[in-house]
């Protein structure tokens, strides 16, 4: 009986080992499928904030091009386009007022704004001169 009892014995300890390590592969493989959704979780809140920064910044831009250009629009271009259109005054005039707007947005922009423009668009002066071109191309078909 004694040997009946050790063998008994002997096979509820290994069956409550046998279930301890599955219960702990289970632990595991619990823990991993959460440590893998908290990443996930982590990298949308990052790429949400990341989104959020890169449409600020292009609010920013839009808002920058469009008083500057309108500005300009008001004060010289009109009249300016004008004069060389009846060969007064040389295009070369009109172009710089291009440059000058150019150069007070790039100005006035946050260097972090630039930064997330040039990461995310591959070329801020390219993007920036796109940016007014359209701009004038807007008030000069009469649009805000």
């Amino acid at each position: 009986m004694d040997t009946a009892q050790q063998f008994l014995s002997q096979i509820v300890i290994d069956v409550a080992m046998a279930a301890i390590a599955l219960l702990a592969a289970y632990a595991i493989n619990a823990m991993r499928k959460l440590t893998e959704k908290a990443k996930l979780e982590t990298k949308r809140i990052q790429d949400e904030a990341q989104r959020k920064l890169l449409t600020d910044a292009l609010d920013d831009l839009e808002t920058l091009t469009s008083k500057t250009v309108a500005q300009i629009e008001q004060t010289t271009a009109k009249t300016l386009r004008e004069a060389v259109k009846n060969g007064v005054k040389d295009k070369a005039e009109l172009e710089a007022l291009s440059k000058k707007a150019f150069n007070e947005i790039a100005e006035a922009l946050k260097p972090e704004s630039k930064a997330l423009i040039q990461k995310n668009f591959g070329n801020f002066s390219k993007y920036l001169t796109n940016a007014i071109e359209a701009k004038v191309l807007e008030l000069k078909s009469g649009g805000n």
